[in-house]
């Protein structure tokens, strides 16, 4: 009986997103589970890319943050602003769950506020076809990192991210 407990239960560890930031789940809101929030964080685009940038060098808060080739042919982030656009800077990292199965793609957009702060648009999406239901990773791989960042007058907490569409919903209270 045990082993048939511990062999429903393993199926459930594998898949699972075990960190406390994994609470909403994305239903396939964009073909696929995904996450887009913002968030506005103390600092100058540059200072806040020059932040992000050495944390994911270094893999990450979980040590599972994959540094990407830019089109512009920089690590990380590619600099647009000699392009005059509304964006400074334009990143990617890859994430792997931590059981190792999955891969999921983080997209981040740096823009100069009014008062001289940046928002950081970030995009994650699962890259394996068929994700339904992501258990809360999409979220983690936004939030996890860009928590454990501190921006010079601190960190940004969990409850600063605005949801900007219908993919990682608000968790429901049960």
């Amino acid at each position: 009986m045990l082993k048939s407990l511990l062999f429903l239960a393993l199926p459930l560890s594998i898949l699972s997103c075990p960190y406390d930031t994994c609470a909403p789940v994305d239903y396939g809101s964009c073909g696929n589970a995904c996450c887009k929030l913002s968030v506005v964080v103390p600092g100058s685009t540059e200072s806040v890319m020059n932040l992000l940038n050495a944390t994911l060098n270094d893999l990450g808060p979980d040590g599972q943050y994959i540094p990407q080739m830019t089109a512009e042919g920089t690590l990380n982030f590619g600099d647009l602003r000699p392009y005059d656009k509304a964006i400074d800077f334009i990143g990617q990292a890859m994430h792997t769950t931590t059981n190792g199965m999955y891969t999921d793609t983080v997209n981040f957009n740096l823009s100069p506020t009014d008062d001289g702060n940046t928002e950081i648009l970030a995009f994650s999406i699962s890259q394996i076809a068929g994700a339904y239901g992501d258990d809360g990773q999409n979220y983690h791989n936004i939030v996890s990192l860009l928590t454990s960042v501190d921006y010079g007058e601190g960190k940004v907490g969990e409850g600063d991210f605005v949801r900007l569409d219908g993919s990682c919903p608000e968790p429901t209270e049960a």
